[in-house]
Parts: structure tokens; C-alpha cells; sequence
């Protein structure tokens, strides 16, 4: 490992010590660190070129493809902040994120399914009044866009150096309790360390082979697509998107022995093991993080020969901040969410935020070097970082005397979708926008696949007649909230349950009674 733990030298380095080892297949395309550090110091030059600097952001909102890994490891190489954004995002979201950080590097693609990002992205900057300094464009043509650079198509040019470990080096925006997508900032160090505990939490060396089939922009793709990788000196095999039946295949065929994600991956995984395929190799090893993982898929995971465990993290903590080793058993992995890291403090602490004795469950606390620098907003920093450097994410739990962590709820008001989280407030806006609404409440529901969905608890606006959601559901579409965001549960309620101050009981909202459809 790099001893100066700047993520920018990290592929670097690994390259010049194994040029010819594969680092990753995509879609049958094979590249070798070599290769691949290669096309990094190409894209590099471009950018320096065309005149991006250090801490210039470089925004990157692209489907699953090699583009989109080799542009973020280039920012981090010429000390840009890497700004990956999760292709889900449309115009609502995106222009709420390009308004706060205002990228010098826009990178999207000419369509996504019936969209088209890149000329949604000209819409936003116009309407801002803000000019990147490089559009590239991926599957197509349009004015003003290029084609990322392949290998030696730019001169190789002299690269300033990548920023230094401490400094904020990573932009992730994430959904909270506010409308606005909350931009957290993310140093070198803080990745390093999560490589660093990740790998002797997962107990795995060079030969791992990753499964990534999450998106790649995106923290947890592009750990599991290039950085953890790149950290063990190991292989990622990158799927388009998730697939279970090809997943299957591609896992038997590369010998896969990891994959990270969310629960409706292994679920599907372990249903069709359960079927009987991929008799040859099967994935050894599965890291839940950032969804619900029942304790029963746990055990169906162990007889199907899949060693599965829950993990406790997020985005602010650079990934998994508390994971099993791999002593514990599969009781353990399937009731726990992980023991704390190395270096790592994670608490339960009382309303006054004094700690609780071990096995009381309290608000979560969580401090160690893996830990956000800070929010882009200093209010949100204020607020949920203390003096003492504590990290309060809002959640409720219990950590043992072992330091064995288990999530029992969450103070904020998201709903985690399969891994993604929404804040219900955002989408609430969104539907109170509509005349036929005059009072609306979104909350999280079940859903055996995903974990949660999200549901909608509408009160109709006077004289509007209800005919289903299809009218709602077009004018979401039409503001062009992501379709994740999109509720799939509506009920009709003739009022909503409130406390005396106004406030709405979400946590009655099942028993208030209503036409569900």
C-alpha cells in the first residue's frame, strides 16, 4: 500500500508493481493495471489540458462502464474532487446538486433508457448560468460534448500531484431529513482506512475476485469496481447492471468470490442456488450494507454455501464502519449488523448524548479516521458532527460489550429503497405540487424484494375526485423525480393524523384508516 494513502497514487503504484495482472472484465473486455493506469494518465492529460485544476470537481453521472471508473481515478490523480452521481438522478435532483457544487466537469450519457442525461444536464447549466469548463459524453453525439479520451489518443502531459491524504479529495451526495441532497466530502485517508479495516474484516488478499454490479458512480461501486481492487492488488468483474440470472453465470465462470451490495442481490442469488444453479462455484462471500438483511436469508445463504453478513455503514463513514470477522458464526452474522472496526468508535448514547451501559439501545454515535471531513453545508457539519469529533447519522441501536453493533430504527425520515436512500420530505414536495393534493405524508412500507418501498397518504384537495394515482404519478414524471422516488403504494385518507402542534404521526399513518389502492 501506498505509504502516503493518497488515493490518487493508488492505482498508480499497484500498476507499476503487477502492469500485466487483470484488474477488471466488462462485458468481456479485459484490462490489465497497465492498461487501465494507462488510460488514466490520457484522460489526466485531457483534463489538465483543457484547463482543470486542483480541487476543480469533477461531476460523473454515468451508467456501468469503463468510463466512468477511469474518469473518476483520473480526478483523484491530478487532485480534482471526484463527484460521482447515481445515474437514477433526474433533472430535480441533479439540479439541485449542479446548483451547490458547480462542477468543472460534467461527464453523462447521451440516453439512459428514454432519457437523455447529457441534454438534461445543458438544460440545467443554462438555466444556472453555469459553463463547465469539459462536457464528455458517452454513447452518442451532441454539440458541445466529447468523447472521453481511450488510451494515448490525448499527448501525455506533466500532472500536478493528487491532493494530499487529508484533504477532502471525494464529493458524495446523499438524501437526508431535508430536501436538498446533502453533499458529503470524504478524504483520501478516510478511504484508505476503510480499505485498510475492509480487508481484514472480509479476510481476503490479491486473489479476491469482486463482483460489482452496483452502479459505479457511486461510492459503493466504485469501491468494489476499482478501489478495493486496486487496494488487494485483486480483479472486479463489472456487470452493465444487476442481472441475477447472468449473475449467476458470470460468478461461476470468473470465480467471483465477493460481491457487496444490497439485499435484493443476494436475495436473488440465493434463490436461484436454492434452484440448483452454478453447480461448479458458487460466490463465497456476501457484505450487506445500507439495507435490511433478514436474519432468515442469512441462514438460507449458509446452506446454499454463501457466507452472508450484515454490515453497518454509509456514506459518511467512506463505506462499512463495523463488519463480521471471519470467526463469527452464522448466528452472530445473521442478528448483528458487524463488530465495530479497528480504529473505529461507534456508541449508544442516552437524549443527552451521555454514553449508555453496553446492550442498551440509544442513538448512534460514530467517530474514527474513516469519517466524513464534513458536509458542504457547515450548518449540517454544526449539527451532526460535534466538538468532540462524533458523528451523529441519526440512527438507533445497541452496541455490545464485544462492540458488536445492531441497528434498531432511524430518527431520520428516509426510506431506504434496496440500498438507496430517499429523503420522504423531497418527495412529499414533489407531491403536494399537484392541485388535487391539499395534504400529503410518504413513509416507508414493506417490500419483500427490496426491504422498503415507498408509500404515499394523500388527503384530497376540495372537490378533486380520486381515479387512481396515474394523474399524481404523470405530474412526478413531469418534475422529473426519479422514478425510484416514485411511490407505489397510495392511499386516500379523509385526514392526517397530526400531534397538537401540527406535526404529522407518521407511525399511526396504518391504523388512521383509508382507501389503499
Amino acid at each position: 500500500m501506498n505509504a502516503n494513502e493518497r488515493v490518487g497514487y493508488l492505482l498508480r503504484d499497484q500498476a507499476a508493481r503487477t502492469p500485466d495482472r487483470e484488474l477488471f472484465v466488462f462485458e468481456g473486455r479485459r484490462v490489465t493495471y497497465g492498461e487501465f493506469d494507462a488510460w488514466v494518465t490520457t484522460v489526466a492529460s485531457d483534463l489538465v489540458r483543457r484547463g482543470v485544476r486542483r480541487g476543480d470537481r469533477v461531476m460523473v453521472q454515468l451508467p456501468n462502464c469503463l468510463e466512468a471508473l477511469v474518469l473518476q481515478v483520473a480526478a483523484f490523480r491530478i487532485g480534482a474532487i471526484d463527484m460521482p452521481v447515481i445515474p437514477i438522478y433526474r433533472e430535480h435532483e441533479v439540479r439541485q446538486i449542479v446548483a451547490e457544487s458547480r462542477p468543472a466537469v460534467v461527464a453523462a450519457a447521451a440516453r439512459l433508457s428514454t432519457r437523455e442525461p447529457a441534454a438534461e444536464l445543458d438544460g440545467i447549466c443554462a438555466e444556472l448560468g453555469h459553463e463547465p469548463v469539459v462536457r464528455y459524453l458517452t454513447g452518442g453525439q451532441r454539440p458541445g460534448w466529447d468523447p472521453v479520451p481511450g488510451p494515448g489518443d490525448v499527448t501525455e502531459t506533466g500532472l500536478p500531484e493528487p491532493l494530499p491524504a487529508k484533504e477532502p479529495a471525494l464529493l458524495l451526495y446523499t438524501s437526508g431529513t431535508t430536501s436538498a441532497p446533502k453533499g458529503a466530502l470524504l478524504s483520501s485517508a478516510a478511504l484508505i482506512a476503510h480499505m485498510r479495516n475492509f480487508k481484514v474484516a472480509l479476510d481476503v488478499a490479491e486473489d479476491c475476485v469482486i463482483l460489482c454490479a452496483t452502479p459505479v458512480s457511486h461510492l459503493g461501486g466504485f469501491i468494489a469496481g476499482v478501489i478495493f481492487p486496486a487496494f488487494l492488488g485483486a480483479r472486479s468483474v463489472i456487470m452493465p447492471g444487476w442481472r441475477p440470472d447472468e449473475a449467476v453465470e458470470v460468478i461461476e465462470r470468473e470465480g467471483a468470490s465477493l460481491a457487496m451490495g444490497a439485499t435484493v442481490f443476494l436475495a436473488d442469488l440465493v434463490q436461484r442456488y436454492e434452484a440448483g444453479a452454478a453447480r461448479k462455484h458458487r460466490l463465497d462471500l456476501y457484505a450487506c450494507a445500507g439495507a435490511t438483511l433478514p436474519p432468515s436469508l442469512v441462514l438460507r445463504a449458509e446452506a446454499v454455501g454463501v457466507r452472508a453478513m450484515r454490515c453497518y455503514g454509509m456514506t459518511e463513514t467512506a463505506g462499512v464502519c463495523a463488519a463480521a470477522p471471519a470467526s463469527a458464526d452464522v448466528e452472530r452474522r445473521s442478528q448483528w449488523d458487524g463488530q465495530v472496526l479497528a480504529g473505529m468508535e461507534i456508541q449508544a448514547v442516552a437524549p443527552d448524548r451521555t454514553p449508555l451501559p453496553p446492550g442498551a439501545e440509544g442513538e448512534l454515535r460514530i467517530r474514527g479516521p474513516q469519517l466524513l471531513t464534513a458536509y458542504t453545508d457547515p450548518d449540517r457539519t454544526r449539527e451532526q458532527i460535534d466538538g468532540e469529533g462524533w458523528f451523529y447519522p441519526g440512527d438507533i441501536g445497541v452496541v455490545d460489550g464485544e462492540g458488536w453493533v445492531r441497528m434498531s430504527g432511524r430518527l431520520k425520515d428516509i426510506i431506504n429503497r434496496g440500498g438507496e436512500k430517499f429523503s420522504a420530505l423531497d418527495i412529499e414536495s414533489a407531491i403536494a405540487a399537484h392541485p388535487d393534493v391539499a395534504a400529503v405524508a410518504v413513509t416507508a412500507v414493506p417490500d419483500e424484494r427490496l426491504g422498503e418501498a415507498v408509500g404515499a397518504w394523500i388527503v384530497l384537495a376540495a372537490g378533486a375526485e380520486w381515479h387512481g394515482p396515474e394523474p399524481i404519478i404523470e405530474h412526478l414524471e413531469a418534475v422529473r423525480l426519479a422514478r425510484q422516488k416514485i411511490p407505489v403504494h397510495w392511499t386516500v385518507m379523509p385526514s392526517l393524523p397530526t400531534t397538537a402542534s401540527g406535526k404529522i404521526q407518521k407511525n399511526r399513518l396504518a391504523s388512521w384508516g383509508g382507501q389503499a389502492t
